[in-house]
């Protein structure tokens, strides 16, 4: 299908608009990635701010080591052996829940003033 001069009139009016629109779209992409890292350092300041949750330790190499000692007494029997010439534990004192005062808010405010 070819152009005729009456489509080539229509599109040169319209041409600046057309660079106008394609100009805000390559001007998006950096502003949407700047607002996003924008993003990311406030969460990482609020974090850096507040008192966060203990989080579980992944499994490093020292774990490692330790699971496999294990696994290897298991195997060649030393701890039971150990385990039979241990001397006999005593079994726990039951203490009377009753004697003992409980604070309702132990363990659970941590004083950061200093």
């Amino acid at each position: 299908m070819p152009l005729l001069p009456i489509d080539l009139q229509t599109l040169f009016g319209q041409a600046p608009q057309v660079g106008r629109e394609q100009n805000v779209q390559r001007g998006s992409v950096p502003q949407a990635q700047a607002l996003q890292g924008a993003e990311i350092v406030r969460q990482a300041g609020v974090q850096d701010a507040s008192v966060n949750e203990l989080r579980e330790q992944e499994e490093g190499p020292e774990q490692a080591r330790i699971r496999e000692r294990r696994r290897g007494r298991r195997e060649t029997g030393a701890g039971r052996e150990r385990r039979k010439n241990r001397p006999p534990q005593k079994p726990p004192e039951h203490r009377d829940e009753r004697d003992i005062a409980r604070d309702p808010a132990l363990g659970r405010h941590v004083d950061i003033s200093g």
